[in-house]
């Protein structure tokens, strides 16, 4: 009902006046509020003008009647569900039916009883009450009070109706935002900061809204699901308040969100899709912007991305491949090669690290970096991770059997940890392959200390504690502080190839690399040189005192039985750098 409950504002069109008179008489005398008019076009543009709690409609009437007047009100986003209900002299079942088709609350017929015409009303809008909390359940987030996807399509129909209908070049613009700290809040500080942190965003999201375009009734925000939102905007030169609004927002929401005792940063990823550009259906425009905002996540971009036909084709080339990815994982197409990584100070095996390779039979050879973005944004990581920890303990009891004992190194990311538990999982393929726990390397990369240390720092402890060793992988690309290195229980650090390629030529390089190996030996932990292709490269790091290397010089990865055939009886190898592309 509208603000005054005890009061109901109730739209009478009827033509004859006498009637007429006596509607608005016997419910003013009842207390309900009323505005009549004499015929259907001018009830239209009354009821879209201001919000009423019921209307009543005779059926005969000029302009419009009572059952085009209905039909037309049920066509109307904001009329839908207005209870409405048809005064008609035809009591016939023809004419009560035709008065439900055209979307009737319920009918009267003449002659009307004047004392039950208040009663029978207030029962209606109790009933139509009762319907609009469960519509509001149904159509609006409970954490933010904002439309839910459930209620989206509909906003952007009705936006991009209204856009056809002016006929001077309006369009309508959908902008998706993400915000995903406040998955990182959630997991470091618990859910009720977590969504805490969700509704002040919202609340900023709606007020710079507001602020960079005054007119309400051009733009809409929604929560869709999770960190994801959507602005819906209306306008002539769309494109250009599209982006304008865009850049509005990010620099509105740049500054802190302050949450009880703590204050978070929850920058924005913003994609755009434009009707008619991009689509003239709500699917294909909402469709649209997620795409751009998946783009702008994937690329790093700052600020906004504008939907394009690449984007789409690329968007639509990951569906593809990701449904692809997923057969694969439950046909056991991924296998592991594995790499050595030998002693410097006299070339003997120390261990292997497993590295997953998938040879599709409809697109050949998938390279990791293709499939392993996509397992981690599908989720389907975790499965994947499952399938490694068994093959690798499975790998190293055919090893044992042959007469080979080695290390292997597994990778493993910051979403195993949040989703999952590495720990069980490690400890029950190595209890089913009989293998001991500290036969097994954890490899983290820094950027996965980054994105939840709170829930990594868990997970490695508990794996640590099975008697796995933990490497940081990539050392030195990342962004964590040393302080990280003081909070895990971390046994080596692997020195990214990147401050390899150069050692023996660069100084920088090798002043990066001498920092390292310092350190390391200071604090006890074991170091390991990836990306070794040179034998100048092998004599630097032997000189300075690294402890172990891996790279292309040294041997590409390999099947297991290779490994096996290579290093069974445990005497150093010679170099594999002459094959070195």
């Amino acid at each position: 009902m509208t603000a005054d409950s005890t009061h109901p504002l109730v739209l009478v069109a009827d033509d004859d006046e006498i009637s007429r008179l006596f509607i608005v008489e016997t419910l003013e005398q009842a207390g309900f509020n009323i505005v009549a008019v004499a015929d259907g076009a001018a009830a239209l543009d009354a009821a879209v003008t201001q919000v009423f709690d019921l209307a009543l409609l005779d059926v005969d009437m000029p302009h419009l009647d009572g059952y085009e007047l209905c039909r037309a009100v049920r066509s109307s986003m904001e009329l839908k569900y207005l209870p409405v209900v048809m005064i008609t002299g035809h009591d016939d079942a023809a004419s009560i039916t035709q008065a439900y088709e055209a979307g009737a609350t319920d009918f009267i017929a003449k002659p009307v009883n004047w004392t039950l015409l208040p009663h029978r009303l207030r029962y209606i809008l109790r009933n139509a009450d009762a319907d609009r909390r469960l519509r509001h359940l149904a159509y609006h987030d409970q954490l933010t009070g904002l439309p839910n996807s459930q209620a989206l399509p509909a906003l952007v129909a009705t936006a991009i109706s209204r856009a056809e209908s002016t006929g001077c070049g309006e369009g309508v613009a959908l902008l998706q935002v993400r915000v995903q700290a406040c998955g990182r809040i959630r997991s470091v500080f618990g859910l009720d900061e977590g969504e805490a942190a969700l509704r002040a965003f919202a609340q900023r999201l709606e007020i710079s809204v507001a602020a960079a375009h005054r007119d309400a009734d051009r733009t809409s925000v929604a929560r869709i699901d999770g960190d994801r939102f959507v602005v819906c905007l209306r306008d002539r030169f769309i494109l250009e308040r599209a982006t304008a609004l865009a850049e509005q927002l990010v620099a509105a929401l740049d500054t802190p969100v302050s949450c009880g005792e703590h204050q978070f940063f929850l920058p924005p990823t913003i994609g755009i899709a434009i009707s008619p550009d991009h689509g003239s259906e709500p699917t294909a425009l909402i469709t649209h912007a997620a795409a751009a905002t998946l783009h702008a996540l994937q690329t790093d971009a700052r600020g906004c991305v504008i939907y394009s036909a690449g984007i789409g084709d690329r968007a639509r080339e990951r569906l593809a491949l990701e449904a692809v990815l997923r057969e694969a994982v439950r046909t056991e197409q991924l296998t592991l090669y594995f790499q050595p990584k030998i002693r410097v100070s006299d070339g003997s095996l120390v261990g292997v690290e497993a590295l997953l390779r998938w040879f599709s039979p409809e697109l050949g050879e998938v390279t990791p970096d293709r499939f392993v973005p996509l397992a981690e944004e599908s989720g389907l990581i975790l499965d994947i991770g499952r399938w490694v920890s068994q093959a690798a303990c499975r790998q190293l009891m055919n090893w044992r059997n042959e007469g080979l004992e080695t290390t292997i190194a597994i990778n493993l990311s910051a979403r195993q940890f949040v989703h999952d538990n590495p720990a069980a999982i490690i400890e029950a393929a190595a209890l089913a392959s009989a293998i001991d726990p500290k036969m097994i390397v954890v490899e983290i990369t820094e950027s996965a200390l980054i994105a939840d240390f709170d829930s990594v720092q868990a997970g490695l402890q508990a794996v640590r504690a099975l008697g796995c060793r933990i490497a940081i992988d990539d050392f030195g690309t990342g962004y964590s502080s040393l302080a990280y290195l003081k909070g895990l229980p971390v046994d080596e650090l692997k020195i990214d190839r990147s401050f390899i390629r150069h050692l023996g030529s660069d100084r920088v390089d090798a002043a990066i690399c001498t920092a390292v190996l310092s350190l390391a030996r200071e604090v006890g932990l074991n170091v390991t040189a990836e990306g070794v292709e040179t034998e100048v490269q092998l004599d630097w790091l032997r000189a300075h005192g690294c402890n172990e290397a891996q790279g292309y010089f040294i041997a590409r990865p390999m099947p297991g039985h290779q490994i096996l055939s290579r290093y069974r009886n445990g005497s150093p190898m010679a170099y594999a750098g002459a094959n070195v592309a």
